[in-house]
């Protein structure tokens, strides 16, 4: 069986509803040495409302204690900063706090989506960003992928919810990274393009006729522009 094929059929394995006791090892795919982490995780007093993806997705967890979780079910909760993680037949927390980056396998993807947090990057002191976002290209520059949840109160701007707000908003929010500095990827193409200081990008992204505004689109952009020397 080719590598690619049997990805394939693991990922539909494990698209199925988590109904009944969900393994936490897959000795399919992952390796037989695997180290379970000696860090506490506490009971999960309430399941979480507000997920990266609500999908229970399989995956790595890699702690700043240097231990590691390997094959376990997990979801990420926006909200309070925590993974969700299934062990035996219990759904367990997490803190972000204990988490130097985790990766799972998605279903939609064919390659692991990696997550890493918001700390490593230099953000607008107003952007609010926190916890774990996604790192969809590395290199030189990166793009990276924010999902955040909101209330709306009033007239004024958005708020960062709690679990018991009732009217919420989801937010998505791209940024492009050079040089560390986070710069949210916004409608103008000539103001992203700036971020990247680069006549053959432009050149590219102008003749590919890409858009900022496609998350596959962005991906090339950056892509492309870790290719040059």
């Amino acid at each position: 069986m080719s590598k690619s094929l049997g990805l394939f059929i693991l990922l539909i394995s494990l698209s199925g509803s988590l109904k009944a006791q969900v393994p936490t090892y897959n000795s399919f795919f992952f390796n037989e040495e695997a180290v379970e982490s000696k860090v506490y995780v506490i009971n999960l007093t309430s399941i979480g409302r507000y997920h990266f993806d609500d999908t229970w997705n399989a995956g790595n967890i890699f702690l700043k204690n240097g231990d590691s979780l390997i094959a376990y079910y997990m979801r990420y909760d926006l909200v309070r900063n925590q993974l969700e993680v299934i062990i035996g037949n219990d759904i367990k927390a997490l803190n972000g706090g204990f988490i130097d980056w985790f990766e799972w396998f998605s279903v939609e993807r064919l390659r692991p989506e990696k997550f890493v947090s918001a700390q490593l990057f230099q953000f607008d002191e107003q952007s609010e960003i926190r916890g774990f976002i996604q790192l969809l290209e590395d290199g030189d520059a990166k793009l990276l992928k924010c999902k955040r949840m909101y209330a709306p109160r009033e007239a004024t701007s958005p708020t960062i919810i709690n679990d018991t707000d009732e009217d919420i908003q989801a937010l998505e929010e791209y940024y492009l990274v050079v040089n560390n500095v986070a710069v949210e990827v916004t409608r103008g193409k000539r103001k992203n393009l700036d971020v990247f200081k680069s006549r053959e990008l432009n050149r590219y992204v102008n003749q590919s006729n890409l858009k900022f505004n496609n998350e596959r689109d962005l991906k090339e952009i950056v892509e492309y522009y870790n290719s040059l020397e």
